[in-house]
């Protein structure tokens, strides 16, 4: 089931020029046979195809929980390294070029990187960089804009630990979701195509808020939002992710 989020984003759909899809680390969602199924719906329908990984960034949401940052950041590298294998063994059975180990992971011959927009690719990005600059500068300066991002840091964290998070556990948390925006507001930027638009299985409060046009910045008229989950799926999109 597709669902553009606005009249623009199903224009910008349909046009088909480039897809990003989100993959959110240490979210239970993306397992290998989703992650594949994923490869095998949007490869054929765009013609170009990225997978947003913020391998890095989710360090934040584990060192937010308690755990220490050099442990937090191995995790979060472990994990990147997971979800690329998982994206990989997508790529080559959509290509049709997969055989099989003796676990059932595939094995082709697919080069992930030019699909890939993990920490590595968007670090050094100057478009990412300037966007990113902006979320940091919009979370500091506007109390509404702060508000919404707190409060899905808060939503992702209920979820991971117990209790209440406090106020300086969100505020760490919050790295994670700022380093997220920048994608959100202007993926044909980052990516060098003319238009986008960012796929994922289910929106947030934040997400429409920001295509709505009630917060101080929004998505650019070439960035647009598809929520994208399985017919069964529809009801229950899942829980918050980190």
């Amino acid at each position: 089931m597709a669902e553009p989020l606005t009249a623009r984003c199903r224009g910008l759909a349909e046009l088909a020029q480039h897809a990003c899809v989100g993959i959110s680390p240490f979210n239970s969602y993306f397992k290998r046979a989703r992650v594949a199924e994923l490869c095998q719906w949007v490869l054929p329908r765009f013609d170009r195809v990225h997978f947003h990984l913020p391998d890095g960034p989710s360090q934040y949401t584990l060192t937010a929980t308690g755990i220490a940052a050099d442990k937090a950041r191995r995790r979060a590298h472990e994990n990147g390294l997971k979800m690329r294998n998982r994206i990989r063994d997508g790529l080559a059975h959509a290509a049709g070029n997969a055989t099989g180990d003796a676990a059932g992971h595939a094995i082709g011959h697919v080069d992930t990187d030019p699909f890939l927009l993990d920490w590595e690719h968007l670090r050094p990005n100057e478009a990412f960089q300037e966007l990113h600059w902006q979320a940091r500068h919009w979370f500091a300066a506007d109390p509404a804009f702060r508000a919404m991002c707190l409060d899905a840091s808060r939503s992702v964290l209920a979820h991971r630990m117990p209790g209440e998070p406090t106020e300086g556990q969100v505020e760490e948390a919050v790295r994670y979701f700022l380093a997220d925006i920048p994608l959100l507001i202007d993926t044909p930027r980052i990516a060098g195509v003319e238009t986008s638009v960012y796929v994922y299985h289910r929106t947030t409060p934040f997400v429409e808020a920001l295509f709505a046009h009630r917060l101080p910045w929004s998505p650019s008229p070439r960035q647009g939002y598809l929520v994208l989950r399985p017919e069964e799926n529809r009801a229950t999109a899942g829980a918050p992710e980190n």
